[in-house]
């Protein structure tokens, strides 16, 4: 597996995310709609990472082959589900747009059986308590996001997909996050 190899034009922030997360890149046209309404209203999240769901915590060491094993067998002994997706929501009073994922409990259920793997020994505890979404914008101010809320109230997708993968998604020396092993959920 190759890392960046030049961090040094990191933020401090991004060099825990070096070996990188797992996370849900949502099929198409989900994908392509949202990776738009980034790329119009936050630029700058849409440089770093397509349209995803995030799932663990970094990744604090290298993914072996030995540690990858494991998270196949961890993947494997969960059952594809569908994920509900919208309608828009916030984190106020921590500016941002995002679209309300569900099931929140199969989702960090998920999460919580990933994290169990020997890769993430030892990692810090979260910033944050678990909540998944699929952000449209984070960059931006909290009067900007009560005016995207307002303008995209009916325009924001919703639906259904249904999960059967997850994606390893490292970032590259600039940044940018790209899949790089995908485990498959239940016994295929």
């Amino acid at each position: 597996m190759e890392y960046a190899l030049d961090t040094s034009q990191w933020e401090d922030w991004k060099k825990e995310y070096k070996f990188g997360v797992v996370l849900i890149f949502p099929p198409d046209p989900l994908l392509s709609r949202v990776n738009d309404l980034r790329a119009k209203y936050d630029p700058k999240s849409q440089a770093f990472c397509d349209a995803h769901i995030s799932l663990t915590v970094p990744l604090p060491r290298k993914l072996t082959d030995e540690y990858w094993r494991e998270l196949e067998k961890t993947a494997s002994a969960i059952e594809p589900f569908p994920v509900k997706y919208g309608p828009l929501k916030h984190y106020l009073p921590h500016p941002g747009v995002c679209l309300e994922i569900e099931p929140q409990d199969k989702l960090n259920d998920l999460r919580l059986a990933l994290e169990s793997a020997t890769v993430f020994n030892g990692v810090p505890e979260r910033k944050y308590p678990f909540s998944a979404h699929m952000t449209i914008a984070e960059f931006i101010t909290e009067e900007q996001t009560l005016l995207l809320m307002d303008e995209l109230e009916t325009a924001a997708p919703k639906g259904t997909f249904y999960c059967t993968n997850v994606s390893y998604a490292v970032p590259d020396d600039n940044f940018h996050f790209t899949e790089r092993l995908r485990l498959a959920l239940g016994d295929h």
